[in-house]
């Protein structure tokens, strides 16, 4: 029988279990509590974050578009103040949203979901500039790279653990950066396919604004590959040349596998955006090369090369050249006038030029299955004009360089030419011949045509009859691209389609079979701006292929048996060919070079004379206040 005592005993053992278990439930339930409280606060910092992503990219969205209306300058923050709030049906999900676009100061748990929503330019250093000042910019490593930076914001407010608001202070870098597109060794506006056939590396960079397909294992990129749509292992839509040759991936640095890549518009605009009414001159990129329909609206007149021309060479009917400066004078050998320095041109540009033309000649383009009505460009004698005893260069605001020619007179000239034969049709072909281009003045020369251009024997190398290019004497990869002594200068050539003549080409035997047109190693230093013959555009079996991008240049000689062709430059598509549209894979057109090809790096700090530049916007790091 239990003492009383042992009852008391009992007791209190129990109720000091009790307290203990009761310690244990509540701290428990004070530990789901936290977990819980936790867990909301966590969930919802997530959800305010997708939120203020969702309003970033929708911010981003309207202030790209602004930029592109004005896409040579950097706009002001004031510029930006009309860009809309989301709406509540951008995020059906969000009960009660509201916005603003000022900070809110009130009490938490009356904020709205969104506040502080605006975008702000800023300088270099990251400090805002307010109003309407137009920001600095941060500058390149030449003048053709810049960025114009600003920052986004927006404070994202929601109900959390009990009512309570959870508020997030996202921010964002906006970048407008203006680049060259010369800085890739290969940059496509449209589908870009490389498919070589034989081993070919790729050292510089590439890009499409478009779908890249490849196909080939024999193909080596060596750095970074972009493109904006898709890359497929496979072939284009429409190549019916490769049916039943299995699709093969390329090689590639494993840590740099080729990625999707924002778009890069040339000039900063959106040819889809620009080129709309039907009355303005709205053929496309193409229209960058051709000179304008002055009775149209221009939306592009100071993009155009043939307004940037510091001189345009026009050969109209019976071969009649006409010649006017950048700003649109007639130039004769008897002219006197002044530019707006009031410097003498007395003729002495007309000379030059018309010194180096020679029209009425003609050569057999067995692509095009044409004879083509000839102007040849002799670019030795611009060169030596140029250069001579007494040549000198200044500044002429507006105009370009100033250049004294030997006997004294002036004239302005930055290095553009603008060079074309208006007079082509569907029977009759024209074209430019750029010849005698071993030796370039010392600046650089641009030459622009919206003909098809022939390049015949090397170009900015320093070969003469007695100093050969050592690649060509080489005919491998180990000579280098310039003679001894030559100072390489920076070029570029823009034209409807470009094609590569040997060092062993004549005019007389471009009528001769393949067989007979045999090229000899030849080196060519500039830049190429041209466009292509789409793959499926209207050929079929092997003429369906482009060609791709190994076939960018065009040959019509017998390349076999290892003979090079040396190139250092940029290739850049931007358009399709509306005057050499003849299809790739002919028979009797040519037979492939060994391709000695390099991304020049010079282009890197010295681009060729004319602004050339590609804009991207781009969403840059983000991070909370």
């Amino acid at each position: 029988m239990k003492t009383k005592s042992n009852a008391g005993s009992t007791i209190i053992a129990v109720v000091a279990l009790l307290t203990v278990l009761s310690g244990f439930v509540i701290a428990a339930l004070s530990y789901t509590g936290a977990i819980s409280y936790n867990v909301m606060a966590t969930n919802t910092l997530r959800r305010a974050t997708e939120v203020g992503d969702g309003s970033m990219e929708y911010m981003f969205a309207y202030w790209r578009e602004l930029c592109k209306e004005e896409p040579t300058i950097a706009r002001p923050t004031s510029d930006f103040a009309s860009i809309p709030l989301p709406t509540q049906a951008l995020f059906p999900a969000i009960p009660s949203f509201t916005a603003q676009v000022a900070a809110y100061t009130g009490a938490s748990r009356s904020a709205p979901t969104l506040a502080n929503y605006k975008v702000q330019a800023t300088d270099p250093q990251g400090n805002i500039v307010t109003g309407s000042t137009t920001p600095a910019l941060s500058n390149g490593i030449n003048s053709d790279q810049m960025t114009a930076n600003y920052i986004a914001s927006v404070d994202v407010s929601l109900p959390a653990f009990a009512g309570r608001m959870l508020t997030v202070h996202l921010r964002q870098n906006f970048q407008k950066q203006q680049t060259s597109p010369w800085q890739y060794a290969i940059f496509y506006n449209d589908l870009l396919e490389v498919n070589p056939g034989a081993t070919m590396n790729v050292a510089g960079w590439v890009h499409t604004n478009n779908y890249l397909y490849t196909a080939m294992s024999d193909l080596a990129f060596q750095n970074k590959v972009d493109y904006v749509s898709d890359w497929g292992v496979s072939w284009a839509p429409g190549d019916s040349d490769h049916t039943g040759t299995t699709p093969a991936s390329p090689t590639y640095p494993s840590n740099l596998p080729p990625a999707r890549g924002n778009s890069q518009l040339p000039f900063g605009f959106d040819p889809s955006q620009v080129f709309l009414n039907t009355n303005d001159n709205n053929t496309g990129y193409i229209e960058l090369i051709q000179p304008p329909d002055t009775s149209k609206p221009d939306p592009i007149s100071s993009y155009r090369y043939y307004d940037k021309a510091d001189i345009r060479i026009m050969i109209g009917a019976s071969n009649a050249v006409t010649m006017t400066d950048g700003a649109g004078n007639a130039l004769t050998s008897a002219l006197t006038t002044s530019d707006p320095n009031g410097n003498t041109l007395d003729g002495a540009l007309y000379k030059v030029f018309k010194s180096a033309i020679d029209t009425g000649q003609s050569l057999q383009d067995p692509r095009e299955g044409a004879t083509m009505n000839i102007t040849t460009l002799d670019i030795s004698k611009i060169t030596a004009a140029l250069t001579a005893s007494g040549a000198k260069r200044g500044n002429v605001t507006g105009t370009g360089s100033l250049i004294t020619s030997p006997n004294g007179t002036n004239f302005a000239f930055a290095g553009v030419v603008y060079i074309a034969n208006s007079t082509g049709s569907s029977t009759v072909k024209t074209g430019i011949q750029l010849i005698n281009g071993a030796a370039v003045p010392a600046t650089g020369l641009t030459v622009v045509s919206e003909n098809p251009v022939y390049v015949q024997g090397d170009y900015n190398t320093g070969q003469t009859s007695s100093s050969k290019t050592p690649a060509n004497t080489a005919n491998n990869s180990t000579g280098s691209n310039v003679v001894s002594g030559y100072s390489e200068a920076s070029c570029a050539i823009l034209a409807d389609a470009i094609n590569v003549l040997s060092n062993s080409w004549t005019n007389s035997e471009s009528t001769n079979s393949e067989s007979s047109r045999v090229a000899t190693p030849t080196t060519i230093n500039a830049a190429f701006v041209t466009g292509n013959v789409p793959t499926g555009s209207g050929g079929s079996g092997a003429n369906s292929y482009s060609g791709g991008a190994e076939n960018f240049p065009r040959f019509l000689e017998n390349w076999s048996g290892g003979v090079t062709f040396t190139y250092y430059g940029s290739m850049v598509e931007l358009y399709k060919s509306q005057q050499s549209i003849g299809y790739w894979g002919s028979s009797n057109v040519y037979d492939p070079p060994n391709r000695n090809w390099h991304f020049d790096t010079l282009f890197l700090t010295t681009p060729p004379p004319g602004t050339f530049n590609v804009i991207n916007y781009a969403r840059g790091r983000w991070y909370t206040q």
